[in-house]
């Protein structure tokens, strides 16, 4: 058979295998995602242009097969044409952007082109048929995209319906009618030219040693910050250079359609007579757009109902005229509408402080009963407020949900390295920060706003969100890199920021707008940003200049609305620090007022580790057990300074035997770091206004700030933050010794009963308290301090704390390992202990949820114990699992009880196995089949 022969019936073959699965498309009535079969190809080797390509004549011959969103890279990785650079040194085995660094790495010989030509140099085309259901015959066909990387030239069935000079930025969205290009009930073809960056900028030096240096932020020139996109593409310090910059389509496409009238941009703003919260004003707007010649008159019907919960529903109509091509902005308020006045309303509540109640707003128009358009928005009825305050002569600020001053609790998100579209997994993510008490999330300037349903979750999850714009100092010339003039062209910011704006507002999470990360944009941008885009489009948030570093010029207004400096403060420390050391900074710092920037490098489990660096031999030149791949996965100096890490794995824990025993001794260091960062914020809440962690979650596989990994395993600190930051907790100051309960609710708590017993290594009480409180809302109260007899300072001991409510229930539990010298190397001669479990086991069709008892029957403690779930009796850890607790101690004769849950589909049709592992703990594996 010929060549070409051949190719003509793959192609033949391929198209069949699209249209057959066309009519699977349509998501609801009004929508078809254009998800599946697609194709694609680098401009480079494409002779034909937009119009041929988009014709239903053109076959993709010898093209990738792809479904979207995805990036570029990404779809090539899938179809094997470049190693998943995730795994080891992968990454350097893949040509980048920029020919400068692919001259000096030797990178360009990886090229999958012809002639080794970058890969990234050119355009691709994306390609794919559908065809529109009989539905839509009549009605006004929109194509809509919700998100492009960097510049796209858009074209339906041989018609260019939009340039690269319209569809530009990485976060706009573009909405085009396509009625007279589209065919009913027939194939169209659909093609998209995506462009690289403008600017793909110069990554820094390669962290090839470990203990290295991390090249500078953003690459050593900050010509990525020229761009309106995802910075951290060029690489930073905790993610390496994405080589394509991400370019792609990582946003939905669909179709949509409508009558000869449309909804735009329905937005709902709740208006509480605080401190009163008894009941809610409601005001509802959006636009109207008459899409004809002629004028129409109908009826706009505005639905609110509970979301998720039981209530009553309110349905309000309006009578609409338009003339023609009018656009009308219609509004709902209580003075036309008194139903909008609402008594008692269900507040919607972050984390830990009270229910995340949820709306539903349904807008319909219709046209002599027939409906032309609806729309739906989900919101919460709440309110959010900030304001500054001097304390000692530094600035604070504190924020307000519904009246109430809450200490925000939580750390930085990431976006995954490549964009890996992913809800289920970016549900879970958001989900171990509800899970470790969290109450805030922070989208950090240099990454990206993500996708709609990572805000929705915040709102089902009571996460509040931190939004940065699209600026770093790293860029934007904070510390003479970059300029002050990036990124070039302000219309396309002011767009994307625009649309960002419009498209979230309802969402009840969102708390804050930041200009940028450690920085602000020029004049140009920030000002309408400020005062045209956030203060007009939205009105209903603060915005503050900068999350850290710099402040604009007065003239350009600060904080919205008070104009105060933004009272928030960066610069870390990021890497190890002695916990004791945490009290001190907390209590001397006006950065410590509120900080928004701290973290540690924080291990994974070895598990983990050997997914992402599968040689793990130790390299003879440095220290044991590592080696150089570690490096690359960010175990370097610059911020995190590893060095110090593993100085205090080995200092305080003990010259590892092994490369397992070097994991363990770090999650001890986790589990220290986490917690004493939050309990010594708690400490001093009655002075501070929040903390946020750099970060919560990796970017990809990594050894640096996380408190759960790639894989979703979370370390030991993970379980610490979650104690710590419980409700109604009680802690030690490992700094002084004394002992603090601390209540974050919002009413008082009365007859606690806080016990305190201390025991030496072999578990004989060397001292013990116990008293009564009673503690005031939002607060927290010193109580007493230990005083540990001076013979038993020379060696480790343990404190045991507990709280009780009046009827003698346990509220909240820790445990410390101390030392004089903080000379932990004995807790290796701790005798092994073999624990008793039992185990309940409840499931659906989804889920297993298991109820576990585990009773140490010895006369040891059972030390740092670290249950898991596992695929089958040797398999992989289950992953994400839910525990309640993990990493903990259990005194002899005690009983430890836990859940844990996890998805049945992560089985993979083994069975389940509870796996007992821990410090000092005779490994167990015992089948869970009750």
């Amino acid at each position: 058979m010929s060549k070409g022969k051949k190719n003509k019936i793959l192609s033949v073959l391929f198209l069949f295998f699209i249209l057959g699965s066309i009519s699977a498309a349509i998501a609801d009535e009004k929508k078809i995602f254009l998800k599946e079969n697609w194709c694609l190809k680098s401009s480079y080797l494409v002779k034909e242009d937009g119009k041929k390509i988009s014709s239903g004549e053109f076959r993709p011959e010898n093209w990738y097969k792809i479904n979207i969103p995805t990036t570029v890279l990404t779809a090539l990785v899938k179809n094997g044409a470049y190693p998943d650079p995730y795994v080891g040194l992968n990454n350097m085995k893949i040509p980048d952007a920029s020919n400068e660094f692919n001259r000096e790495h030797n990178l360009e010989k990886y090229s999958h082109l012809p002639d080794k030509r970058n890969p990234w140099a050119d355009p691709y085309w994306f390609w794919t048929q559908f065809k529109l259901p009989g539905e839509f015959a009549g009605k006004v066909i929109w194509l809509n995209l919700e998100g492009i990387n960097y510049r796209a030239e858009v074209w339906l069935n041989g018609r260019l319906i939009a340039d690269s000079k319209e569809v530009v930025g990485m976060f706009g969205e573009w909405i085009f009618n396509i009625t007279k290009f589209t065919n009913i009930e027939e194939i169209n073809t659909f093609a998209i030219k995506i462009y690289p960056l403008d600017y793909p900028g110069l990554p820094a030096e390669p962290q090839l040693k470990a203990f290295g240096p991390f090249g500078p932020n953003g690459g050593p020139t900050g010509d990525i910050g020229k761009n309106v996109t995802m910075q951290c593409s060029v690489g930073w310090d905790w993610i390496p250079a994405v080589r394509d910059r991400n370019m792609g389509i990582w946003q939905d496409i669909y179709i949509s359609a409508t009558g000869p009238v449309c909804i735009r941009d329905p937005f709902v703003i709740s208006d509480l007579p605080l401190p009163s919260t008894s009941e809610a004003e409601l005001n509802v707007t959006t636009e109207i757009i008459n899409l004809t010649e002629s004028s129409i008159k109908g009826t706009l019907t505005a639905k609110i109902v509970p979301e998720n919960f039981k209530g009553d529903e309110i349905v309000l109509n309006k009578t609409v005229e338009l003339a023609p091509h009018q656009v009308s902005k219609i509004q709902f308020d209580k003075e036309s509408c008194g139903e909008l006045l609402i008594k008692n309303p269900k507040l919607w509540w972050p984390n830990g402080q009270g229910d995340q109640n949820l709306y539903e707003l349904d807008l319909i128009f219709e046209i002599d009963g027939k409906k032309a358009d609806s729309e739906r928005k989900i919101f919460g009825i709440r309110e959010v407020s900030s304001k500054v305050k001097k304390v000692g002569g530094w600035t604070r600020r504190d924020f307000f949900v519904n009246g109430q001053k809450i200490l925000l609790k939580g750390g930085a998100w990431v976006p995954d390295m490549m964009l890996n579209r992913n809800p289920e997994k970016l549900y879970n993510e958001l989900r171990f920060s509800k899970e470790a008490n969290l109450n805030i999330v922070r989208i950090w300037g240099g990454g990206i706003t993500p996708p709609e349903d990572f805000f929705t979750f915040c709102d089902e999850l009571g996460l509040l969100v931190w939004h940065d714009f699209w600026i770093t100092g790293d860029c934007q010339g904070t510390w003479d890199k970059g300029s002050k003039d990036y990124p070039y062209d302000e219309d396309v910011f002011l767009k994307n920021a625009a649309d960002v704006v419009k498209k979230l507002r309802n969402h009840p999470c969102i708390l804050v707008w930041t200009a940028g990360n450690e920085g602000y944009p020029r004049e140009e941008i920030y000002v309408p940003l400020r005062e045209e885009i956030l203060a007009k489009l939205d009105g209903t948030r603060p915005f503050i200049p900068s999350s850290g570093y710099r402040e604009p010029p007065e003239g350009w207004g600060l904080a919205w609305p008070d104009n105060q400096v933004a009272g928030t403060y960066s610069g870390g420390p990021y890497h190890w620090v002695n916990p004791r050391d945490y009290y001190s900074k907390v209590d001397g710092g006006k950065d410590w007022l509120f900080k928004n920037e701290v973290g540690i490098p924080s291990l994974p489990t070895l598990e983990s580790l050997r997914k992402f660096i599968p040689d793990l031999t130790a390299d003879a030149d440095i220290k044991f057990p590592l080696n150089h791949v570690w490096g690359y996965h960010d175990a370097c100096e610059g911020n995190g300074k590893y060095s110090l890490y593993d100085n205090a794995i080995r200092e305080r824990y003990g010259e590892p035997k092994d490369l397992e025993d070097y994991m363990k001794k770090g999650q001890l260091v986790n589990a220290e770091n986490y917690r004493a960062i939050f309990e010594s914020v708690n400490h001093a809440m009655n002075r501070v206004a929040g903390v946020l962690l750099w970060k919560i979650n990796p970017a990809w596989p990594s050894v640096a700030w996380q408190l759960y990994d790639w894989y979703l395993c979370p370390n030991a600190g993970f379980y610490y933050v979650k104690k710590a930051c419980e409700p109604l907790h009680i802690q030690l100051n490992i700094d002084d010794l004394s002992v603090s309960v601390v209540n974050n609710h919002f009413e008082s708590k009365k007859e606690l009963l806080a016990i305190v017993n201390v025991y030496s290594r072999n578990i004989e009480r060397i001292w013990n308290k116990k008293t009564r409180i009673n503690i005031g809302p939002n607060t927290s109260e010193e109580i007493f301090s230990i005083d540990i007899p001076e013979k038993f300072e020379v060696d480790v001991y343990f404190t045991e704390l507990q709280l009780n409510d009046k009827e003698g229930n346990l509220i909240s539990e820790n445990f410390y390992w101390l030392a004089a010298g903080e000379d932990f190397t004995s807790l290796s001669e701790l005798p092994e202990v073999k624990l008793d479990a039992e185990i309940d086991k409840e499931e659906d069709s989804e889920l297993i949820i298991s109820k576990i008892r585990l009773v140490n029957p010895s006369n040891n403690l059972a030390f740092f114990v670290n249950p898991s779930i596992r695929k089958g009796k040797e398999g992989e850890e289950v992953l994400p699992s839910f525990w309640s607790d993990n990493y903990f101690s259990i005194l002899p004769g005690k009983t430890k009880e836990l859940t844990v849950e996890f998805q049945k589909s992560e089985l993979v049709g083994e069975e389940a196995y509870l796996k007992l592992d821990g410090w000092n703990i005779v490994h167990q594996v015992i089948k869970i089949d009750k």
